[in-house]
């Protein structure tokens, strides 16, 4: 681990003598990165996580969040017609070369965005869907905030510049981890971002993923990569191993090379501080017994519906408490498989993982004879 902390140091390192030779970029202020666990968000590494600064084209994934997310709602339907106006049309940039009036349905043009990072696209997807690009702008924002976003504010579809004397896009590496959780939660997003390569009309040349990471690193599965002069190079990565995912972002990186080495570094570095531990069993019986009424059986122990697997640093075992959370009675009949609480996995003051508790066996109500021999018992 002290070998990769020296890397990752390195790295730094060579991208502020490339900033300094004037090699690359005009952007301001130092790298800023952070390495989560997926499930749970617990930090690994973090340097400037905080630092507001341009996120690019990373911002797409909000995007790709949204667009699921209406489909899920049944907002729109994948077939659902894309139809390319005269503004989406003159979107400069990573583009797929729309012309005015050319139609692509929303599942097709979404892997136009997530892949080949097409800026018309994206102002087209906008447009169609929202009405403008001013009400998906407002929903942007507004789903930011209600994820915890609490440093970002998008003023544009696609994170290119701004026109002069326009605000760039603010977020931090913090915030653009939270959204990444978010988009990893979606199966179709995770085919997205993790495709290689497009080719988005059947005469059109391939084009290929802009996160390089998905060919270097055999575990890396996706995310979203940006790049704008003010922004410097970014990217956010995933990447799975024997169980683990992790997010990645690093931002304002002068070296569009070296934001893939080290995301990767830091990738790999946090997988050598993790390992995953059950805490909870499928099918295990919880403590305490909870009473039940109106049954022939006093009380009866609640089972967990699943395993609870979490993955953790060596120091942080010491804080994990597992706590219960169930009715203090419940009253026959109750079904097997019934959910009446849960057995939660908490680090500190979080809960990092839960599980439901359920009834393991029926418990029918009693018959008209044992409940008037038990009505007299009580009574004597």
């Amino acid at each position: 681990m002290m070998h990769m902390r020296r890397r990752i140091a390195c790295v730094i390192a060579a991208a502020v003598v490339v900033a300094m030779t004037g090699g690359a970029l005009a952007q301001e202020g130092p790298i800023a990165y952070i390495c989560i666990e997926a499930e749970t968000g617990l930090v690994l590494s973090e340097s400037n996580a905080d630092l507001p600064r341009p996120p690019a084209s990373m911002l797409k994934m909000m995007m790709m969040l949204l667009v699921v997310e209406g489909v899920e709602r049944g907002d729109w339907t994948w077939d659902r017609q894309i139809v390319a106006s005269a503004a989406a049309a003159a979107i400069g940039g990573s583009q797929v070369y729309l012309r005015e009036g050319e139609v692509h349905d929303l599942a097709k043009s979404m892997q136009a965005v997530a892949v080949a990072s097409a800026n018309d696209m994206a102002y087209a997807v906008a447009e169609n869907l929202w009405g403008s690009k001013e009400a998906y702008l407002k929903r942007m924002n507004e789903r930011a905030q209600e994820l915890g976003m609490a440093d970002t504010v998008f003023y544009s579809v696609h994170g290119l510049p701004p026109d002069a004397g326009m605000p760039y896009d603010r977020t931090t590496a913090r915030d653009m981890a939270i959204l990444a959780q978010y988009c990893l939660r979606k199966d179709v997003i995770r085919e997205w971002v993790g495709t290689r390569e497009l080719q988005f009309r059947p005469q059109d040349a391939v084009k290929y993923n802009t996160n390089k990471l998905l060919f270097r690193m055999s575990e890396c599965d996706g995310l979203k990569t940006g790049f704008t002069r003010a922004a410097g190079f970014c990217v956010a990565a995933t990447a799975e191993r024997d169980g683990i995912r992790l997010i990645c972002v690093v931002m304002g990186h002068p070296s569009s090379e070296q934001r893939f080495r080290m995301a990767g570094d830091l990738l790999e570095e946090g997988f050598q501080q993790l390992q995953r531990y059950r805490y909870i069993a499928e099918g295990q019986e919880i403590d305490p017994p909870v009473r039940v009424y109106n049954a022939g059986v006093g009380e009866i122990r609640l089972v967990a519906a699943e395993d609870a697997w979490v993955a953790l640093r060596e120091q942080d075992k010491p804080l994990v408490r597992v706590v219960a959370l169930q009715p203090g009675h419940i009253s026959a009949p109750v079904a097997a498989g019934e959910t009446v609480g849960e057995v939660q996995i908490r680090l500190g003051d979080r809960t990092i993982k839960s599980t439901p508790l359920v009834i393991a066996e029926s418990i029918e109500t009693p018959s008209r004879g044992w409940k008037l021999a038990h009505s007299a018992r009580r009574r004597f």
